[in-house]
């Protein structure tokens, strides 16, 4: 079973509909090597229904942002884009989103 992190970011003014953002949601399942570690595999998914979505992360580790910055495009009802495990060997690890847009 896949635990899911949604992640609503609001832009003061803005409908839900324009913000991009709000239809990006971080998951975490279960995967041979994270579990191994005692993490979760995490992934980025799109749920708007029928818009793509081009996003940026951040990757951060131990509470440290590491100056690792990914832009994936995600399709929409496409499966969900695998990032890493949520613990590797120098300790948690995380990805934060940085900015969204909707792409045309």
């Amino acid at each position: 079973m896949a635990a899911s992190l949604t992640l609503g970011l609001a832009l003061p003014g803005r409908a839900a509909d324009d913000d991009a953002a709000h239809y990006v949601q971080f998951v975490q399942e279960p995967a041979g090597d994270c579990v191994a570690r005692d993490g979760m595999q995490i992934l980025v998914k799109n749920t708007h229904p029928t818009r793509k979505l081009r996003v940026w992360l951040d990757r951060w580790q131990a509470g440290h942002g590491t100056g690792d910055r990914s832009r994936t495009d995600l399709p929409a009802g496409s499966e969900p884009e695998a990032l890493g495990c949520s613990r590797n060997s120098a300790g948690p690890q995380e990805w934060r989103l940085v900015r969204a847009q909707f792409v045309e």
